[in-house]
């Protein structure tokens, strides 16, 4: 039976075969070249499948180059063009292998990334071409402007304008002496470190309750709650100063509660340590507020009005070596209160109050550019405390420009 059957299939095969050549004779008789390319090469796919129907799966892709060979040899027409038969048979292989290539990413250039899928929702504005994208992006800030720079202008302020309140023996620190001297400030610009240092010896003093301003009292026109006390006039000199590109620290620390005796030394140590840690400080304010009453307890306020807006009165108190405390380096305060006086002077004539010399040094020793600044007294409110404060801390950064130059 397997004989028979082999047999059979080897004549299957022949008849196969016979039908093939007989398909190739009759193209080669009645086409030219080209057309025969056409009609076997081009159909190679039908030549395949008729093989298969006749002869069985074909066992390798490329067991069909062999037949074609032999159809060839068989054909006179073609066997004489075999040269341009091998040439179209090569360039047909070429085109398949570039093709080949083509579909397969080279090994060091990422595969390309399949096509998002589209949302329908997304659709129409997916199909827009590219210059007409309607995404929206986000502009870039823009930069803030830097701040306009308080500028001084002390072109009508003379020494003659300058009001002193003198409590020493020193009698011969005339203003006009010290009007035309620089302060001994090295400030910069840059920001390498903080250059002002707002402190407060007293910082429970508060002002007269007003204006929804209530507070609970720690002690008579005193409280320790920072929204209240000096400490909160304190951080509207550090805002404008923050403003005019200056690093400031606020010493917060209350060095008069809960004892109100000895907090000069309390503060002493503090502004030691400071000075020690930030040695960049170059400016160091004591601020305060005054207390004005008289012998039957009444209250005074030091206010004035400058833009329709009322304002706390500020003055500026200069300690010395009067009382017998080491303080060689007096003058150089007295020297840049004098300016400072003067800045605040070209705001409003009527802002600042007389300059205050006095005996006590108050740790002005410390450093040069030290001042102890009274912002209205315990009459004031607040809010008017808070607008002599933004006043004055414009005055300082006109003489603090100055000295950057």
């Amino acid at each position: 039976m397997k004989k028979s059957h082999r047999r059979f299939g080897l004549l299957r095969r022949g008849a196969a075969l016979g039908l093939t050549l007989a398909t190739a004779l009759f193209i080669s008789q009645t086409a030219d070249l080209n057309a025969a390319k056409e009609a076997l090469f081009g159909s190679e796919k039908v030549a395949k499948r008729l093989l298969e129907l006749e002869l069985g799966k074909l066992e390798e892709e490329d067991a069909l180059e062999g037949w074609v060979e032999l159809v060839v040899d068989q054909s006179p027409v073609l066997s004489s063009e075999k040269e341009a038969v091998s040439s179209y048979l090569k360039e047909q292989a070429a085109r398949q292998e570039m093709q080949a290539e083509a579909s397969v990413p080279k090994q060091d250039e990422p595969a390309p990334e399949p096509e998002p899928e589209i949302d329908p929702a997304d659709e129409g504005e997916a199909s827009l071409p590219a210059e007409q994208s309607e995404e929206e992006t986000e502009p870039e800030p823009e930069p803030e402007p830097e701040p306009a720079a308080f500028t001084l202008d002390l072109s009508e302020i003379s020494p003659s304008d300058i009001e002193l309140v003198n409590h020493t023996d020193h009698q011969d620190e005339a203003i006009s002496k010290y009007w035309k001297k620089t302060p001994a400030l090295t400030l910069k610009s840059s920001k390498k470190g903080p250059q002002i240092l707002i402190m407060h010896t007293h910082a429970t003093e508060a002002y007269t309750m007003a204006d929804g301003d209530d507070y609970t009292e720690s002690d008579e026109s005193r409280t320790t709650d920072e929204n209240y006390n000096m400490i909160r006039v304190g951080e509207e000199m550090k805002a404008v100063f923050e403003e005019q590109g200056f690093s400031v620290l606020h010493d917060k620390t209350t060095y008069d509660y809960p004892g109100y005796n000895g907090s000069y030394g309390r503060s002493l140590a503090g502004v030691e340590d400071y000075l020690e840690e930030y040695p960049t400080i170059q400016m160091v304010l004591d601020v305060h507020r005054d207390a004005l009453i008289d012998a039957d307890g009444t209250v005074y306020s030091k206010t004035t009005s400058i833009d329709g807006e009322k304002v706390a009165q500020v003055m500026l108190v200069v300690g010395t070596d009067d009382g017998g405390l080491t303080h060689p380096e007096w003058r150089d305060n007295y020297t840049l209160a004098l300016k400072i006086q003067g800045a605040m002077l070209s705001i409003d004539s009527t802002f600042p109050r007389p300059i205050d010399l006095r005996s006590q040094r108050f740790n002005q020793h410390l450093r040069p550019g030290s001042l102890l600044v009274e912002v209205g007294t315990s009459g004031n409110t607040l809010k008017q405390a808070l607008a002599g404060a933004r006043l004055f801390a414009e005055a300082v950064c006109m003489e603090l420009n100055e000295c950057k130059e």
